[in-house]
């Protein structure tokens, strides 16, 4: 009957950490010896390694940075007394969890008795590292049954950037039957493959938040959110690209594994700073360009030490430089958070972020690098730190995201009853008046803003036209304009003059202002071409293509006891008037130009539209309103 894989991983899988294999004894236990330096025949089982330093539990140093990179290692192994055929050498390397592609990278000749058994990765003269895992490695050789031990030689190149600032290397061994060791190397797999599942787990849930934070963007369109997903996406693949050495099928090759580390921190960093900018409104333009070129020559920088083959002084000064350049890193952003932590808005985000480069820098400075936090297997500072920082980044962003969701639809709403307020400040049909032709066009901006104009009859023929801009935006200035309107329905009743009209219209406002204020021209026409013109701080009229002169006047609203003067004109056959507001001086190209004054007289005898579309095609800002009329004598027009 076939065993279940489950079955064999839960009995055999639970003890293998633990159990020393059947025959098989730790590499501390065997005499390990090494020696520092390259000699072919130190593979023979004859020769002499007395007088080689005896590796203390198994232990031995690794090659100097300037050094050739190899060391041999000799020890002895029990032989199976009742199997000496179809027999395998298993290594164990006791596995730790790389701090990037650097843990382990290497390459091996393995020798049995002076016969080569097998190898991993290239050695020099073209030396090729790759990530060392547990490996079995069947004995063509028939070890002679007189034997009680065999002699072990491993030949080890160690890349550079794993000599560089020391470490040590260890190994355990077991010579047996090959079908053995091959099941315990696939029970020891299923078990590391678990061992690494809780961490990745909760990184894949990260990477699952990062991509439901990606439709609440698209939904909210904030930008923090894309950048906050990104990095939620981005983080659980570089966890992963650290975790392939010890899961993949085949030993990495190091160039491969550095070169996807590399891909990932160079992403991860970019889009930290982004966030960065993004969430605190970052304005400092040398610090963001001092953050990305941080993490450019970083990763530049590791990238040549991890292509490197030898440990030469540009080599050194390389990985001195990968130092720095992660230091000013982790060092400009924490500042950053520890900044907007005391001051700023965002107080929670910073709190949160800045768990992150404070991990890194111990891990950097001080060498704390604890690993199996919590209980959790390869849960080290660095990710307990970017897993608490991304859950609690998660919750706050989404409380603003919803925070924001709700006082957009506040905002949408007062908007659209701004607009059915404002649709009130213009006639949606202009009256016929004797001896003119008046045109209009109004063109309002993406905002609801506070333009107005209207044209009231009065007793004994004459007409009344007011134009006008409330301050502000929205519907605080619709319903100002709203009043205003109110008002001048009333006062056009009473016969005043544009003086008067503009005096009772300022002491009503000056009454009730709360801090706004409201420019307003009016003008009473007769139909002789008699014209009155009154002014509250609006922009003057202009008469067949030149400015009025009137006094500008103060803006209604400012101080009750303004005064208001008059001015008197009458009109030629032919005169043609035009008003307008502010929204067509002011419109602004992409270069940041101002349409201006001059552009305007020039265009002020075109017809209402024509003037009107100028000005949005420059580049609209505000409300355009604009109002032409033109004059012909009451004989005239009736014939």
């Amino acid at each position: 009957m076939r065993r279940s894989p489950l079955l064999l991983l839960l009995i055999l899988g639970a003890i293998a950490p633990n159990t020393a294999p059947a025959q098989s004894s730790p590499a501390s236990q065997q005499n390990v010896r090494y020696y520092l330096g390259d000699n072919p025949a130190w593979a023979s089982p004859s020769f002499d390694d007395s007088s080689w330093p005896v590796a203390p539990d198994g232990v031995w140093p690794l090659p100097s940075f300037r050094s050739e990179g190899i060391v041999w290692v000799r020890f002895r192994v029990p032989v199976p007394a009742r199997c000496t055929a179809g027999l395998a050498l298993r290594l164990v390397r006791p596995y730790l969890r790389p701090v990037g592609p650097y843990s382990n990278a290497a390459s091996e000749q393995i020798f049995l008795d002076g016969a080569l058994i097998g190898h991993i990765g290239k050695l020099p003269p073209a030396p090729q590292a790759v990530i060392l895992q547990n490996s079995t490695v069947a004995v063509a050789t028939t070890v002679p049954p007189q034997e009680s031990f065999a002699t072990v030689a491993l030949r080890l190149w160690y890349h550079p950037h794993v000599r560089y600032g020391g470490g040590a290397d260890s190994i355990r061994s077991q010579l047996a039957s090959a079908a053995v060791l091959n099941e315990r190397q696939r029970v020891d797999r299923l078990v590391l493959i678990l061992s690494w599942l809780p961490v990745l787990s909760l990184n894949a849930l990260l990477a699952l938040i990062g991509i439901g934070l990606l439709g609440l963007w698209y939904w909210s369109r904030r930008r923090e959110l894309l950048w906050f997903s990104l990095l939620l996406v981005l983080y659980p693949l570089c966890e992963l690209i650290l975790a392939l050495p010890a899961l993949a099928l085949r030993p990495l090759t190091f160039h491969l594994s550095a070169g996807l580390t590399v891909l990932g921190d160079a992403t991860t960093m970019f889009v930290t700073v982004e966030f960065l900018r993004i969430i605190f409104d970052l304005r400092n333009h040398w610090l963001r360009i001092l953050l990305h070129s941080a993490w450019v020559v970083f990763n530049a920088a590791e990238l040549v030490a991890s292509f490197a083959n030898s440990g030469s002084s540009h080599i050194a000064w390389t990985m001195l430089i990968v130092t720095v350049a992660v230091s000013v890193f982790n060092l400009g952003t924490l500042l950053i958070d520890l900044r907007f932590l005391v001051t700023g808005p965002n107080r929670t985000i910073a709190a949160g972020m800045a768990v992150i480069p404070a991990a890194s820098s111990l891990i950097i400075w001080l060498h704390l690098d604890p690993t199996n936090l919590f209980g959790i297997p390869h849960l080290d500072l660095f990710d307990a730190g970017y897993l608490i920082a991304g859950a609690f980044l998660f919750v706050m962003l989404v409380r603003r995201a919803l925070a924001a969701s709700r006082q957009g639809a506040h905002l949408r709403m007062e908007l659209a009853a701004a607009r059915e307020v404002q649709q009130q400040l213009v006639p949606a049909m202009l009256p016929r008046i004797d001896a003119f032709r008046i045109e209009a066009a109004y063109l309002p901006a993406e905002e609801v803003g506070g333009d107005f104009f209207q044209i009231l009859p009065q007793r004994g023929g004459s007409t009344l036209l007011v134009i006008g801009d409330v301050s502000g935006k929205g519907l605080k200035a619709a319903m100002t304009g709203s009043v205003v309107l109110g008002a001048l329905r009333a006062l056009s009743q009473e016969c005043l003059s544009p003086a008067q009209i503009l005096s009772r219209l300022n002491q009503q406002l000056a009454a009730s202002s709360d801090g706004g204020f409201v420019t307003c021209l009016c003008a009473r026409i007769a139909t002789d071409g008699t014209l009155i013109l009154a002014n509250a701080g609006h922009l003057p009229p202009y008469r067949n293509g030149g400015e009025i002169e009137i006094d500008s006047g103060l803006p209604l609203g400012l101080t009750a006891d303004a005064a208001h003067s008059e001015c008197a004109l009458t009109l030629a056959p032919g005169d043609t008037l035009t008003f307008l507001s502010d929204g067509v001086v002011e419109a602004q190209n992409a270069a940041r130009e101002l349409f201006g004054f001059e552009r305007t007289r020039q265009i002020s005898s075109q017809s209402a539209e024509q003037i009107a579309a100028a000005a949005r095609a420059f580049g609209q800002q505000d409300d355009i309103t604009v109002l032409t009329l033109s004059f012909s004598s009451a004989e005239v027009l009736h014939a």
